[in-house]
């Protein structure tokens, strides 16, 4: 979860519970910050999240010292010498991490809240995996994952291990605006949209609110499908992107304007 919502404090709480938490923040002084100040409440490995269309190396360098780097969203490519996870949505993309030298994948179906990634049902998705990488190859299922009955099911299929994401973000430690949460719960249904394109035209999975009601056209479009700038921007419109991103993550009282995201079963 991005924007800041899951921090030091999240992290910790997941890693402590014998998950692997996921620190998410933009910047390589926040990654660096939220790893320190996971240190000292844990020595249970913390993993950093990176969105491939925004980490610049500066922010791998910064997550160098967590245990674990998650990439997302882009062609998969090694930039860091410890242990590597990409999510992908599809078996080639899946093929294309394990040939890049990913110690392990994430397997993302179309129930995920967020960004996704995914197309088809996720056990769908892990058997065509499965079915194209070495059968020892580590696996993990992201999407729809909201409780103990979710992970059963995901290990049951043969996942090595369940992702759950949305779930957390009604967790105390979370940095969720209590109206955010309020929405979540209440919610009977999910969409998903391409509508909430701030920094790339990435398919959301979200709760309905006017913003969706309304429709129209993607807001503000500017990186492609496979995670490259799509117009000739400067960086100091990506690193206002990148703001007002981490901004929305604090301030979220008007929850009508931006998307609420979450998955397909469960909140």
């Amino acid at each position: 979860m991005g924007g800041g919502i899951s921090r030091h404090e999240l992290a910790v709480a997941v890693s402590d519970a014998g998950g692997l938490g996921t620190i998410a923040v933009l910047g390589p002084e926040a990654i660096e910050g939220e790893l320190a100040a996971a240190r000292t409440l844990t020595d249970r490995p913390i993993a950093v999240n990176l969105l491939l269309p925004f980490a610049e190396p500066s922010w791998f360098e910064a997550a160098e010292a967590a245990d674990v780097v998650i990439t997302f969203w882009g062609e998969p490519e090694r930039h860091t010498g410890g242990t590597w996870i990409h999510q992908c949505g599809s078996a080639a993309e899946a093929q294309a991490a394990h040939s890049a030298g990913a110690d392990a994948v994430i397997v993302q179906g179309v129930e995920a809240g967020g960004h996704v990634r995914g197309s088809e049902p996720v056990l769908e998705l892990l058997e065509r995996v499965k079915a194209v990488l070495p059968p020892d190859f580590p696996l993990l299922l992201a999407g729809g994952i909201a409780e103990r009955a979710d992970v059963r099911q995901a290990l049951e299929a043969g996942a090595t291990a369940a992702v759950a994401g949305t779930r957390f973000l009604l967790s105390d430690e979370s940095r969720a605006h209590p109206e955010y949460r309020r929405r979540l719960l209440d919610a009977d249904e999910t969409i998903l949209t391409e509508l909430f394109g701030l920094g790339w035209p990435a398919p959301h999975r979200v709760v309905p609110n006017a913003a969706t009601e309304r429709g129209g056209e993607p807001l503000f479009p500017v990186v492609d499908a496979a995670g490259h700038l799509a117009l000739d921007v400067s960086h100091e419109l990506v690193d206002l992107v990148l703001h007002l991103l981490d901004l929305r993550a604090h301030v979220q009282d008007d929850l009508d304007a931006g998307e609420v995201h979450a998955k397909i079963s469960g909140k």
